[in-house]
C-alpha cells in the first residue's frame, strides 16, 4: 500500500509541473516529461495515466530519425546479412563446362567410309578427265577411235594436249608415246620395291625404247618407231614372264596390263601416219 501511495504522489507531482511549464517549455522536452506518464507501476493495478495528446500521438508515429531506405538494386550487403553471403557483385556465375579439345560439342561425326568405294580424290581426278576427254577436238577423238583402248587412249593424252598442238596422226601419236613414258616412269618405286632386279633392268630399257619412238617420229620414221614401241612391250611382257616361271604372285600384273595397252594404242596410230 505504502508503494502505492507513493506512487501515486509522484504521478500527481508530475502532471502540476507539466500543467504549469507546459507554454514555456518546448514540444520536444512536453513529450519527455509528458513520456514519463507511460511508466507503468509495478503492482498489478492497471495504471490510470492518462493518454497522451495529439502533440505526442503525432511525435510517436513519426520518429524523430527515419531508418535509411535500403536499396534493393544496391551491391550492399544487407544489416545483418553474413559478410560472405550472395550479393549481385559476387553471385556465383554459371557457367557451362567449356568442351573438351578431343569431343567438341556437336562436334559432327566423319562419315563413315564405305569399304571399296572410291575416295573423294579418286572422284575429281574422274571427274577431271572426263571433262578433259568431253573436251578433246573431234579430230583427236576420231584418232583415238581408230585405237584397239579408245577410251585409254583420250585420257592418256587429254592432260598433255595444248592449243599448240595440230590434232593430226603424228602429234597425236607423240603425246601417246609421252604418257606411256610418264606412267612407266611413275611405276618405277613400286617395281624397284616388289620386283627383281631383271624388272627393273626391263621398265628401265622401256622408257629408253618409248624415247627412242618420239625421236624417229620427229624424223617421220615410222618403221623405227614401230621397232622401238614393240620392244617396249616386249621389256613389260618380259618382266610378267619371270613372275609366272618362279611361281610367285606378280605385284606388277595390273601395271603391265595398262602399260601394254597404251603402247598398243601407240601402234594402232602409228599406222594412221601417211
Amino acid at each position: 500500500m505504502e508503494s502505492n501511495k507513493t506512487f501515486w504522489i509522484i504521478i500527481v507531482i508530475v502532471t502540476v509541473s507539466t500543467l504549469v511549464e507546459s507554454k514555456s517549455v518546448p514540444l520536444r522536452d512536453s513529450y519527455v516529461a509528458r513520456s514519463l506518464l507511460s511508466v507503468s507501476p509495478p503492482s498489478e493495478s492497471p495504471s490510470l495515466s492518462p493518454a497522451p495528446g495529439p502533440e505526442v500521438e503525432n511525435t510517436i508515429a513519426t520518429p524523430a530519425s527515419s531508418p535509411t531506405e535500403i536499396d534493393i538494386d544496391s551491391p550492399s550487403l544487407s544489416p545483418g546479412a553474413p559478410a560472405d553471403s550472395i550479393s549481385p557483385t559476387n553471385a556465383p556465375t554459371t557457367s557451362s563446362p567449356s568442351p573438351s579439345p578431343e569431343a567438341p560439342a556437336n562436334a559432327p561425326e566423319a562419315p563413315e567410309e564405305i569399304p571399296g568405294a572410291p575416295s573423294g580424290k579418286t572422284l575429281i581426278s574422274s571427274a577431271t578427265t572426263l571433262l578433259e576427254q568431253t573436251l578433246l577436238p573431234p579430230e583427236i577423238k576420231t584418232i583415238c577411235g581408230k585405237t584397239d583402248n579408245p577410251e585409254l587412249c583420250e585420257s592418256s593424252i587429254s592432260p598433255l594436249l595444248t592449243a599448240a598442238i595440230k590434232p593430226d596422226a603424228s602429234s597425236v601419236l607423240v603425246l601417246a608415246i609421252q604418257a606411256s613414258i610418264n606412267a612407266t616412269k611413275a611405276v618405277m618405286p613400286t617395281v624397284n620395291k616388289v620386283a627383281a632386279a631383271d624388272c627393273q633392268e626391263l621398265y628401265d630399257e622401256a622408257v629408253s625404247n618409248l624415247e627412242d619412238a618420239i625421236n624417229a617420229v620427229k624424223e617421220s620414221d615410222i618403221a623405227t618407231v614401230n621397232t622401238n614401241l614393240s620392244a617396249a612391250m616386249t621389256d613389260y611382257g618380259t618382266c610378267n614372264d619371270g613372275f609366272e616361271e618362279s611361281g610367285e604372285p606378280n605385284p606388277l600384273a595390273d601395271v603391265a596390263d595398262k602399260l601394254h595397252k597404251m603402247v598398243s594404242n601407240c601402234l594402232a596410230i602409228s599406222t594412221l601416219i601417211k
